[in-house]
């Protein structure tokens, strides 16, 4: 089979290179790819940033953001089939560890990612442990269905603190945030504000996504949002730029005894964080990763089966896979939600 391979030790580096069609070990499944959707990591691969280089070996089928059918079952696996749909949690734990065992299998000790430590989903075949290939709800398109990775990692991020009846604010509108936009209405937020700096495109999509208020470089964000909510600060800041000056501004937006959840990951240069804000104001501050293994999965599939996100919206591109240089290129420029890759049906 031909994947998209990081072959080089520079910028971009991919090549598609022939890989024999992988065989499904002990309590595997082979995976016929339907659907891999682009995430900011890629764009780290695609760059080749230090942590790029430091995580990902050359000659790695690279893509974790995947849908598929289940083509064939190593042995033992018993309550997966032949025919199922499904879609692949990245996070591949030992589930024997002391954070498995207490329930954090998103942080297994032992863990690794699929498609960033070894061969993962931009390939028209890939294997993965039988439990990470989720059963997808009923008539969700594949390239829809490739979406449940960055939608479970919003859906973990607001879950952090209170949704239902809640204030809740989202910095950075990537695909992320603007999933985190669309699934805080869903989930019930009284009030969701919007911030991103200068990307217009996801700015508007935010605002049909349900937004009640976007705010960008020309507002003083801070006063904006201690303006909509009577003076006092969000309930539930969610933080997705990366970006230090939005950290800075969640914590200071945020309410006494509020919470402020971080998915982002930030640059070489740690940002500086206003501790005495987090002390003298109660704030629940909490690092996020991934998705909980099983609950998230369970409540994005409630969303998804009600309707709730709207997926369409998000998913604004959608590419054959052969087009994969001109997604990865499209994705870089932030003019877009989801970028999507499509595989075509074996001959």
């Amino acid at each position: 089979m031909a994947a998209w391979t990081k072959v080089r030790d520079e910028a971009d580096g991919f090549d598609l290179v022939e890989h024999p069609i992988p065989t499904p070990g002990e309590g595997e499944v082979l995976v016929q790819t339907k659907a891999t959707s682009i995430c900011g990591t890629d764009l780290h691969i695609w760059k080749w940033d230090d942590w790029s280089r430091e995580n990902v070996p050359l000659g790695t089928v690279t893509g974790h953001e995947t849908s598929g059918e289940i083509v064939a079952l190593g042995p033992g696996v018993e309550d997966r089939n032949i025919g199922d749909m499904v879609a692949i949690e990245c996070h591949l734990a030992c589930w024997t560890c002391p954070r498995c065992v207490e329930g954090n299998a998103h942080v297994c000790e032992n863990g690794s990612i699929f498609g960033v430590h070894g061969h993962g989903a931009f390939a028209p075949y890939f294997v993965v442990p039988a439990v990470n290939a989720r059963p997808i709800p009923k008539g969700l398109l594949p390239e829809h269905a490739s979406i449940q990775d960055p939608l479970g990692n919003a859906i973990h991020t607001l879950t952090g603190g209170p949704v239902e009846g809640a204030t809740v604010a989202v910095h950075g509108l990537g695909p992320i945030g603007l999933f985190a936009v669309n699934a805080a209405k869903a989930m019930g937020a009284s009030k969701v504000i919007a911030v991103d700096w200068d990307n217009r495109y996801r700015m508007q999509l935010a605002s049909e996504l349900g937004a009640d208020l976007v705010l960008g470089k020309e507002h003083d964000v801070v006063a904006e949002i201690l303006a909509a909510t009577d003076g006092r600060g969000v309930d539930n800041s969610c933080e997705f730029s990366g970006a230090a000056s939005a950290l800075a501004n969640a914590i200071t937006s945020t309410r006494m005894g509020g919470f402020v959840n971080v998915l982002s990951v930030y640059g070489e240069t740690m940002p500086e964080v206003p501790m005495n804000e987090v002390v003298f104001r109660y704030l629940h501050l909490k690092g996020i990763n991934g998705r909980k293994m099983w609950s998230t999965w369970d409540r994005m599939h409630d969303l998804l089966e009600a309707g709730a996100i709207d997926v369409p919206k998000i998913v604004t591109h959608t590419l054959p896979v052969a087009q994969f240089k001109e997604g990865m290129a499209l994705s870089s420029t932030g003019e877009c939600g989801k970028v999507v890759l499509t595989f075509p049906d074996p001959v």
